[in-house]
């Protein structure tokens, strides 16, 4: 697998650590850190109907915290969220694309779309029965950055760090945040969304240099996302393509 000397195992463990432990918050309540489960009010703009109605049509009754879940065939869990993260997280990682190509200069640009897969990662390997952040780290390494790591599981932060790093308590300094503006046409759900893929992207602040390693979409979807405006179409489409396959990466590796 592809190495870079310049980027430690412990490094790579560490850093998944932290992201591992915040995505395990995510996944345990989607509702409150991806949004988009809420209803628009009849005043919401195009984009927010629109936005609901594919939610509504791809995600069905049937979720994570109804009672018959765990009697959802595997593939069908692991479906639902591959499509549930696809729409919010792949999304939010798209929503720089708005600027074409100039997109590709926001900091942390390549780590939004990292972040979005490896929440793929997580969800895949939670509904294989990996319950523990700690064993997905091993599996983010690999399918992120085609990296097999040498070091033991890394610490998992707190339930009360992770609240903290999610909710935003300790962002300081945001300059480098995308702007979420774009995402407001699309509703409160959008927004918060945007805000938990940037927390989450940022983790990987310090293995910059792999993140080309990445799952990504096809060619025609990254040319398209270096458009202006409807870069972020195309920019959509690449993202939950990598997402998806993230995901048969993941399962691939636990069978």
């Amino acid at each position: 697998m592809a190495r870079n000397p310049a980027v430690s195992d412990a490094r790579i463990a560490r850093a998944l650590g932290v992201y591992a432990g915040m995505v395990d918050h995510v996944l345990a309540d989607p509702r409150r850190w991806l949004g988009l489960d809420d209803d628009p009010p009849p005043t919401a703009p195009f984009p927010a109907r629109a936005l609901d109605a594919l939610r509504d049509r791809a995600l069905g009754e049937t979720t994570p915290a109804s009672p018959d879940w765990g009697a959802q065939p595997l593939q069908r869990r692991v479906d639902w969220w591959v499509t549930r993260i696809g729409i919010s997280a792949g999304l939010a990682a798209a929503a720089p694309r708005f600027a074409g190509a100039l997109a590709d200069r926001v900091p942390l640009q390549a780590a939004l779309g990292a972040s979005a897969a490896g929440m793929a990662v997580c969800a895949t390997a939670r509904e294989h029965g990996r319950t523990d952040p700690a064993d997905w780290v091993p599996l983010l390494s690999r399918v992120l950055f085609e990296r097999e790591l040498s070091t033991g599981a890394p610490p998992v932060p707190s339930a009360a760090d992770t609240e903290q790093r999610l909710s935003g308590e300790d962002d300081g300094n945001d300059a480098d945040r995308p702007d979420g503006g774009r995402a407001a046409a699309l509703g409160r759900g959008a927004q918060q969304a945007v805000s938990t893929v940037w927390r989450l992207a940022r983790t990987f602040a310090e293995v910059q240099h792999l993140l080309e390693q990445r799952p990504r979409g096809n060619l025609l979807t990254r040319a398209v996302g270096k458009l202006p405006v409807v870069g972020v179409a195309g920019g959509w489409l690449d993202e939950r393509a990598a997402i998806r396959k993230a995901s048969r990466r993941t399962a691939a590796l636990l069978h």
